[in-house]
């Protein structure tokens, strides 16, 4: 018997964030509609305990105190992450840094939202990118 078809929508989209030259980490058109950001959501940002090169992402639907602010500019969500990325280091304004989203439902309860594995990918930044 076959089953129900998979919605090749929902495993073609790359949810992605980038960490701009200005510390702030954007978010892609694909990953607000996916992850129905607004900026009335706040998120959670975490690190992994092993690996520097990944963190975990938390959205709220509504604003918590201790989670990061979705802010807006025209249709671009965005978050302060400026201080957050100097302590920790890394080089937003020589290298182009994204985060690659993947859902992690085993986060949900730690978080207390809807939880996201990010994982870094990173390359020397060239005067051909833009932000």
């Amino acid at each position: 018997m076959i089953g129900k078809r998979f919605d090749a929508k929902k495993y073609t989209v790359r949810l992605k964030a980038t960490i701009q030259s200005t510390g702030k980490l954007g978010f892609t058109a694909d990953t607000m509609n996916q992850l129905k950001l607004t900026p009335d959501c706040s998120i959670y940002l975490a690190p992994d305990d092993e690996n520097k090169k990944i963190m975990y992402m938390g959205v709220a639907r509504e604003r918590k105190a201790e989670a990061f602010p979705v802010l807006s500019s025209g249709k671009y969500l965005y978050l302060n992450t400026r201080q957050l990325f100097d302590t920790l280091k890394i080089d937003y304004t020589n290298y182009v840094n994204i985060y690659d989203l993947a859902r992690y439902e085993e986060g949900d309860e730690t978080m207390e939202s809807e939880c996201y594995k990010m994982t870094l990918r990173n390359r020397l930044r060239t005067s051909e990118d833009k932000d």
